[in-house]
């Protein structure tokens, strides 16, 4: 059954490159330049089956109009600009990782995602609640638990492996939340590391490398 409250579109871009100059990310918000010759209302969802001129892949996002009317992008043609959140979000990114070909997995992130079990512990504010990591890179990392459902995207949280675990040392690390919804079938937050890059870097490294040593 279809929602008549979004508007569809066919959106093809004429290269997987052209989508990564279309995409962009800042303080936890994703966002993609649409080309449509449709001009639409600010704050109108809409559902967007996206192919590109150099392959027969397809996907389907569904999104928020950003700018209303005829937004213009860095060629001059017409298209507004759209954004995305939880589950969305991540299969924007997820089509972003594909147009650059790097594993799904990786999203928006620079670095390759380790997939792994370690219980953790997030702090928001006085509060400390128990997690356990998925996922983790130098950049970010993927946290599921009961508890998490209440985090908003932009929030800043810290993180830390519980008990010194793989050499971490019991390091918090300062992190933000830059979406929450489901990877495969676990809800959780996926956050982006903000801290001190160098000591981080660092701790985190000694987590990787030991968890791969483990393995």
């Amino acid at each position: 059954m279809t929602d008549a409250s979004v508007t569809s579109l066919e959106v093809r871009y004429d290269s997987r490159r052209a989508v990564l100059s279309a995409s962009k990310t800042e303080r936890g918000t994703l966002t993609l330049f649409v080309p449509t010759p449709h001009a639409l209302l600010q704050g109108t969802r809409v559902r967007l089956m996206i192919t590109f001129g150099d392959g027969d892949e397809r996907f389907e996002l569904q999104g928020v109009a950003l700018t209303g009317g005829r937004a213009l992008g860095r060629n001059g043609e017409g298209g507004f600009l759209a954004s995305f959140v939880g589950d969305d979000k991540r299969r924007a990114a997820e089509m972003i990782a594909f147009c650059a070909q790097r594993p799904l997995s990786m999203g928006t992130a620079s670095r390759e995602r380790l997939t792994l079990r370690k219980s953790c512990k997030l702090k928001l504010g006085n509060r400390q609640v128990p997690g356990e990591l998925r996922d983790l890179s130098q950049t970010g990392a993927f946290v599921v638990g009961r508890q998490l459902g209440k985090l908003k995207e932009g929030e800043p949280v810290w993180l830390k492996v519980g008990g010194g675990l793989l050499g971490l040392g019991g390091t918090w690390l300062e992190a933000r939340v830059i979406w929450q919804g489901k990877k495969g079938e676990e809800p959780g937050v996926g956050l982006r590391f903000t801290g001190n890059e160098a000591k981080q870097a660092s701790a985190i490294q000694r987590l990787l490398d030991r968890a791969v040593a483990g393995r």
